[in-house]
């Protein structure tokens, strides 16, 4: 097991939290004498894929590009899965405490 990500081959050092929200398009609703589900399935291509990684200056400057640019990138996770066409979204980033040239980067990965 790895114990790092890729995105487009720039090796984070560390991540934590790796999670996945499906994008489950189903609902109760409510009706006279009861509830009804409606179900329009699970769409594959709505998938958000979320974690923190910590990068060196020199792969984040990649990554914030990538970002930037709407590029859309391939992801190795900690398991080693490649998932392919992933638009990356940075939801915010910080300085690792004592070490200014590395980054703490909160991410998502949007199946598009």
């Amino acid at each position: 097991m790895n114990l790092h990500i890729e995105v487009d081959g720039h090796r984070s050092l560390s991540v934590e939290s790796w999670s996945v929200l499906p994008d489950d398009r189903q609902q109760t609703v409510e009706v006279v004498g009861g509830t009804v589900v409606q179900d329009f399935g699970h769409l594959e291509s709505g998938d958000k894929y979320s974690c923190t990684a910590d990068f060196l200056k020199e792969d984040w400057d990649v990554v914030k590009k990538l970002w930037n640019d709407r590029t859309l990138v391939s992801v190795k996770d900690e398991a080693g899965i490649i998932h392919t066409k992933m638009r990356v979204v940075v939801k915010g980033y910080s300085y690792v405490n004592h070490f200014p040239r590395c980054y703490k980067v909160n991410l998502e990965f949007w199946r598009v």
